[in-house]
């Protein structure tokens, strides 16, 4: 017989283990790199595009929730029966009792707001005049009642109705006490007969707005705009109000402010409606910060990788000469043998594994010693042991009866889990070794799905949860074996096993109108479109077998009447929906 040596080349173990560790060091760390450069700053600006609405959008629930609670209390103060007497009468003497009870009254109802926001009361006449801070001149009604004055909200809504809160940041003003007034709250005084007494003016400061919104500070600018005044006021910076031209950044939300994200260049708007008012709130977010801290992550990452780059190699070199020494000892070694020199002796390597095969080789050579000596006897007796050895090969009563033993070793011990997943183990072995018939009715195959989803139970434990259901009407009908075992495998490995958190599968069998209807559905990570070909036939050249499979089979048996569908959706999970009849149509 011809023999062939083996020389040590440029193809030996040690380049190709060299070339495989640097290949899957670095070739990671490129393709990473190449992704994050690319879709780095799309998925950027989804993010910034997202912070934004997310914040906006809070903000305004919290803008809603405390302009609510100042209308709750303008409205308790200007329905109050002793402000209505004392606005009734026109007059106020503060020395007296009265006057003594409406200053209680106003700071009882705006306590803990005296930093925050001030309450004025003016009649009709302008004579009563009371505040819980100064008394502002604009709202003196005996010298300021022009119309044209944007700051005075009574003068601008005269005609408010009885039962509305007028919200308003027209009115935005410098109080008497230095604190920039955002908003104002009007309502009108009226007596039991429906006559207007007077105007109620709850004044909100800034800080009780802005202290509890964009509290991380993410946006850039926020701002408060009434689309029905075309008036806008800064909450980052309450001295800057007016009318739109004065805010040049609304331009690119052209008119429609109405709960968007628009991107223009580097700045990132968004808008949410302040709910049970007619003003909007709109923020910015700036790209440029978020740009650079990427620019310096990409740099940073290029020296990473690098000096990883490197280390690679040089780990590859170490780890690779480790590997290759040995493995070249023990191939000389061998070419000794092979050439007829059994007197070789191995010495063990230091790695264990290679010390296994070095005192294997041993052995082995000792063994053809040992059988190159033997007599023609002794080789009968080889050829003797090997027929028994092939009589007593073993056969599925065999396998049997060692799942029977490790059942009962496994109840002696108290081991519930082996216990059980024996018992399933032995039911789908013999689904498949027993019975010899090419179809099954569904309840035996909801047994086996039973049987493979409590392994898998024990596997994965609490994480998968499961949910069967047969309808008792399709227990007993017969379809192709194994035509839902492989769905729920496919949902298992493919669906849920790559997704972190807990596992949902559902399996259920359903008659309706003379039709079976089964769907198997898991929440895992699903698969992107274009996936799977629109014709399942295409399947048949594909990687996809078990599907194949399944759809071959019920097509064979069921023809045009059966219907199988695939529906998934990435990070949501897939369904499968298989329908046949449930006689024996003709197709």
């Amino acid at each position: 017989m011809e023999t062939k040596t083996w020389k040590l080349g440029s193809k030996n173990l040690f380049g190709r283990l060299l070339l495989y560790f640097i290949i899957v060091l670095i070739v990671p760390l490129g393709l990473f790199s190449s992704f994050y450069t690319l879709t780095g700053d799309s998925n950027q600006v989804r993010y910034l595009q997202r912070q934004a609405r997310d914040i906006v959008s809070l903000d305004a629930s919290r803008l809603g929730a405390i302009l609510d609670e100042y209308r709750h209390k303008a409205y308790t103060l200007s329905t109050d029966d002793l402000i209505v007497s004392i606005l009734h009468e026109d007059l106020l003497d503060v020395n007296s009792s009265a006057s003594r009870e409406l200053y209680q009254l106003l700071f009882g109802v705006m306590r803990g707001d005296t930093y925050l926001a001030s309450a004025h009361l003016v009649s009709n006449s302008g004579k009563v005049r009371i505040s819980t801070h100064e008394f502002p001149e604009v709202f003196d009604l005996r010298y300021q009642g022009n119309d044209w004055d944007m700051n005075n909200i009574i003068s601008q809504n005269q005609n408010v109705s009885q039962t509305a809160s007028l919200i308003s940041i027209g009115g935005h003003r410098t109080a008497e006490n230095g604190r920039q007034v955002l908003v104002s709250i009007l309502r009108r005084v009226y007596d039991h007969e429906g006559n207007n007494l007077g105007y109620l003016v709850v004044e909100i400061y800034a800080e009780a707005l802005t202290e509890n919104i964009n509290t991380d500070r993410v946006l850039g600018e926020e701002l408060l705009i009434d689309t029905v005044d075309y008036y806008v006021s800064s909450l980052t910076h309450p001295e800057q109000f007016g009318s739109f031209n004065l805010f040049p950044e609304l331009e690119t939300l052209k008119g429609d402010f109405s709960n968007r994200v628009v991107q223009e260049g580097t700045s990132i708007f968004a808008t949410a409606n302040i709910p049970g008012t007619s003003l909007i709130l709109a923020g910015t977010i700036s790209s440029v910060p978020f740009q650079e801290n990427l620019n310096q992550l990409l740099w940073a990452f290029g020296v990473m990788m690098g000096i990883g780059t490197i280390v690679a190699i040089a780990l590859a070199l170490l780890f690779s000469r480790s590997i290759a020494k040995p493995i070249r000892n023990l191939a000389a070694s061998m070419e000794e043998v092979e050439r007829g020199n059994l007197s070789v002796k191995k010495e063990y390597a230091k790695i264990t594994e290679f010390a296994q095969l070095d005192h294997s080789f041993n052995i082995m050579v000792e063994q053809i010693t040992t059988l190159m000596n033997l007599t023609r006897e002794e080789q009968e007796k080889v050829a003797e042991a090997e027929r028994k050895a092939l009589e007593s090969q073993m056969n599925p009563h065999f396998l049997f009866n060692t799942l029977n033993t490790i059942k009962a070793l496994a109840k002696m011990h108290g081991e519930e889990q082996i216990y059980t997943i024996t018992i399933k183990l032995g039911k789908l072995l013999r689904s498949t070794i027993d019975n010899h018939e090419s179809e099954c009715t569904l309840k035996e195959s909801m047994a086996l799905i039973d049987s493979y989803l409590t392994i898998q139970k024990i596997r994965f434990g609490e994480k998968l949860h499961v949910k069967t259901k047969l309808d008792p009407a399709c227990e007993m009908v017969k379809t192709p074996k194994l035509i839902i075992q492989p769905l729920v495998e496919n949902s298992i490995v493919h669906g849920l096993e790559p997704k972190s958190g807990d596992w949902n599968i559902e399996v259920l069998v359903q008659e309706q109108n003379g039709r079976i209807y089964i769907t198997v559905k898991d929440d895992g990570v699903g698969f992107p479109p274009g996936m799977l070909p629109d014709n399942l036939d295409d399947l048949a050249n594909s990687s996809h077998v078990g599907v194949y499979n399944v759809y071959r089979r019920l097509t064979l048996k069921y023809g045009k009447q059966m219907s199988f569908s695939i529906v998934s959706k990435e990070r949501e999970g897939t369904v499968v929906s298989i329908s046949f009849p449930m006689g024996e149509d003709e197709r």
